[in-house]
C-alpha cells in the first residue's frame, strides 16, 4: 500500500478539476468552431449558387445581345439598300424630267 499525504492528494484533485475545467472550455471552443466553420460552408455554398446564377444570366445577356446585335446589322444594311434603291429612283426621275424637256425643246424648236 502507496501512502499519500492528504495535501497532496487535495493539490492533485485541484488539479484534475482545473484540467476537466479547461478540457470543458476547449470542448465547447471546438464546438462554436465546428459551428462557425458549418455556417462558413453553407454562405460558401450559397455564394457559389448565386454565382453560377449570375454566371447563367450573364450567358443569356450576351446571347440576348449576340441576337440584337445580328439584328441591328441586318436592319442597318436593309437601310443602307433603301438609300441606294432611293438615290437610284431619284435619279431616273431626274433623268426622265431631263429627257422630257429636251422633248419640250426639240417639238419647240422644230416647229
Amino acid at each position: 500500500m502507496v501512502s499519500v499525504p492528504l495535501s497532496r492528494l487535495t493539490e492533485l484533485q485541484s488539479l484534475i478539476n482545473r484540467q476537466e475545467q479547461r478540457l470543458n472550455q476547449l470542448q465547447e471552443l471546438l464546438s462554436g468552431q465546428s459551428s462557425g466553420l458549418s455556417q462558413q460552408q453553407q454562405q460558401i455554398s450559397q455564394l457559389r449558387q448565386e454565382l453560377q446564377t449570375a454566371k447563367n444570366s450573364l450567358t443569356s445577356s450576351n446571347q440576348i445581345i449576340n441576337e440584337q446585335n445580328k439584328s441591328l446589322m441586318s436592319l442597318s444594311e436593309e437601310l443602307k439598300q433603301e438609300q441606294r434603291r432611293t438615290r437610284r429612283i431619284e435619279r431616273q426621275r431626274l433623268l426622265w424630267q431631263a429627257v422630257a424637256g429636251g422633248a419640250v425643246v426639240y417639238m419647240v424648236l422644230k416647229e
